[in-house]
């Protein structure tokens, strides 16, 4: 037999290689790729076919004996590309039993990542578990992430990764290792960008590279991201952190004409429509005012579900949003200002309104999104409160 040692890759996609030669295990045939993945993974015993055709969702009769009999001739004649008469070697069945052969030299990059990020040498602790971290080319066979055993053993390997990473960025950092510490934050947010410890440690470090508008615009990607994903909004304090490291001002002394000529708004109808942390800023310096001369100042919520609250897909979602962003835009007053808040809601800032005039704002709104797109699944619910100054 043939000892030359096999290298497997489940992390980011699934090959088997041995010498030269790359078997790229195809993930057209989920049942095919799963046989295969699972029997390497468990290859230290041997697997009943009725565990398998459990793994594979087939029933357990004589029939599907058979299904499962085909499946591996095919993952026999596959495995052959390698070697001729390699397939029968690797895969092996007794008493009822399959089994990918354990004596086999073999390396698997899910365990060389796990034994790597988990050890426990001092010395050599820190080099390890960046080894370890340069394995994860991404999630364990992506190809199958919606199958139960693969998401189980992708979701602790992803939490084990980004575990990993938080432990070496403080060493890293205390050693002043930025580029190093900037090509690991990038992998990662392509991988997690929801993550905001990851945003946060990526801001920071392009800040000390001295690549202040990066990180903005780190920022600025990571909150569309969250608004799209989860329908929530950053921190106050990573937002905090946006601010700091916005690209400073020029220095360079400006005239009041072209100062006035910066400040002018080009002519446009409708209401301002401005992010979340604009808004929030407009929502502050207007509750002052109406403080001080004692005006209403009320802000309303428009929130967008499905039929009886049902959560509409996420195309139909977003359709709808654009298209009551337009409804609103034409329908509030020069003086309102407006924001998305989450991925199915606007907020809506109404100066000198009146909670029933603030109301009549809202139905109207409402009116004509139903009028304009009567087809569309998408209802309107609505609340207006008053906004106080904490002063």
């Amino acid at each position: 037999m043939n000892t030359t040692p096999l290298r497997v890759q489940m992390l980011g996609g699934f090959s088997i290689r041995r010498k030269e030669k790359t078997l790229r295990i195809s993930d057209r045939s989920r049942k095919l790729c799963l046989l295969l993945a699972f029997l390497i993974w468990e290859r230290k015993r041997p697997v009943p076919w009725e565990e398998l055709a459990g793994l594979l969702q087939m029933d357990q009769s004589p029939g599907a004996l058979n299904t499962l009999k085909a499946l591996v001739h095919r993952a026999r004649t596959d495995l052959d590309q390698l070697e001729p008469g390699t397939g029968r070697s690797f895969l092996i069945r007794r008493a009822g039993c399959y089994q990918w052969r354990p004596d086999l030299p073999l390396t698997l990059d899910a365990e060389e990542f796990v034994r790597l990020c988990q050890g426990e040498g001092q010395s050599e602790r820190l080099s390890q578990k960046l080894e370890g971290l340069a394995l994860y080319r991404g999630g364990l066979l992506p190809a199958l992430s919606s199958h139960p055993w693969a998401a189980g053993q992708a979701c602790t390997l992803r939490e084990l990764y980004l575990q990993t990473l938080l432990d070496v960025l403080p060493p890293l950092s205390a050693q002043e290792r930025w580029p190093e510490m900037e090509r690991l934050t990038a992998a990662a947010l392509l991988l997690e960008p929801c993550r905001e410890e990851l945003c946060r440690w990526r801001m920071e470090i392009l800040d000390r590279l001295d690549r202040r508008p990066e990180a903005a615009q780190v920022y600025e990607e990571f909150q569309d991201q969250l608004l799209a994903q989860m329908g929530i909004l950053p921190s106050d304090s990573l937002r905090e952190l946006y601010w700091q490291v916005q690209p400073a001002w020029d220095v360079r002394a400006i005239s009041p004409a072209n100062l006035l000529e910066h400040l002018r708004e080009p002519p446009r109808p409708g209401a301002l429509m401005c992010n979340y942390d604009f808004f929030r800023i407009v929502c502050h310096s207007m509750a002052r005012m109406a403080e001080r001369s004692g005006d209403s100042l009320h802000v309303a919520l428009i929130s967008l579900t499905g039929p009886e609250d049902s959560t509409l897909p996420k195309a139909s979602l977003d359709r709808a949003m654009d298209n009551l962003e337009g409804v609103i835009l034409s329908h509030m007053r020069r003086g309102d200002t407006a924001t998305r808040c989450s991925a199915s809601q606007f907020l809506l800032l109404l100066p000198w309104a009146s909670y029933e005039n603030g109301r009549m704002i809202c139905g109207r709104i409402s009116r004509a999104f139903a009028r304009q797109f009567p087809h569309s699944p998408a209802r309107l619910q609505f609340s207006v409160q008053p906004l106080l100054s904490e002063a």
